[in-house]
């Protein structure tokens, strides 16, 4: 992988990384604090982060979508830099990824896949939107 592929992917990877942190503490914040204040990106009834965390559609398997936003940009960081892992001694098993970039871009491509239907399901059935999570959005559209 190229070095500027290698920085831009970093740098989106990061990015992704702040947003699913400040999503988890939305969900947290909105969900189980009794004296949590509106968030920021709460604006009106229509773009409505919190409206959108108290949705039972803001969980998949028990686990917020936020928390799963932070496993998926951590595993992009880190096939990111697993053809420089694996020169490691210990971490000579990564040895089975052989081409990275076509395994970013097939969790790119599901990850924008599942986007497109929570943005659909957060317009069409929720009727309220969550800014950060179009960002996501935008995010894993840039990664596939």
């Amino acid at each position: 992988m190229g070095n500027i592929k290698r920085a831009i992917l970093t740098i989106v990877a990061i990015i992704g990384l702040i947003t699913s942190v400040k999503l988890t503490v939305i969900f947290y914040e909105s969900n189980y604090n009794p004296y949590a204040l509106n968030s920021f990106c709460s604006i009106n009834s229509f773009i409505d982060c919190d409206g959108v965390a108290k949705t039972p559609h803001a969980v998949f398997f028990g686990v917020p979508l936020a928390v799963w936003g932070l496993f998926l940009y951590s595993f992009i960081l880190f096939m990111t830099y697993v053809d420089k892992l694996r020169r490691f001694k210990l971490l000579g098993f990564l040895e089975v990824f052989k081409n990275q970039t076509s395994y970013i871009f097939a969790i790119g491509i599901i990850a924008f896949f599942i986007s497109m239907t929570l943005a659909c399901v957060s317009i069409f059935e929720i009727k309220k939107i969550c800014a950060l999570c179009f960002v996501t959005y935008f995010i894993n559209l840039f990664i596939a």
